[in-house]
């Protein structure tokens, strides 16, 4: 559907961008690694069209090229079937590039959870030892 477009959207001269894929999930799709946010050329902005230049078409054709062949910019995964795996390749990203916690209590739910985790990693070989992990495992 046109839900899962990726396009700048324009209103006289302000772009704002469609992002869906950061919401997937959301929409019970495939969580992919969400491509960087496109340069929305910020002087767009948040203007109201009442000042300044009129000739929106002229100054945003580069962003009206991008909308005009929007069905080139679908993003298509699959529907998500069960729950993501603690590995899955934007769970990692996630957890290394978020604040992944809005308090001490979401810290200390989630420090437990990833220390299971990485005993898990550990006895399963997904890791090997060392004798850091060992110290961690006593």
């Amino acid at each position: 559907g046109q839900w899962c477009t990726r396009v700048p959207l324009i209103c006289f001269g302000t772009v704002e961008w469609h992002l869906p894929d950061r919401c997937l999930r959301q929409f019970g799709r495939e969580q992919c690694i969400p491509l960087e946010v496109p340069d929305s050329q910020r002087a767009f902005h948040g203007r109201d069209g009442r000042q300044g230049t009129r000739d929106w078409p002229t100054k945003l054709k580069n962003f009206i090229a991008i909308w005009e062949n929007r069905q080139l910019q679908d993003i298509v995964t699959p529907n998500q079937v069960g729950r993501m795996g603690y590995h899955d390749p934007y769970l990692d990203r996630y957890r290394q590039t978020s604040v992944r916690y809005m308090t001490p209590e979401g810290a200390a739910d989630g420090a437990l959870a990833d220390g299971i985790e990485r005993i898990k990693d550990m006895t399963t070989g997904r890791t090997e030892l060392g004798n850091e992990d060992v110290s961690f495992i006593r």
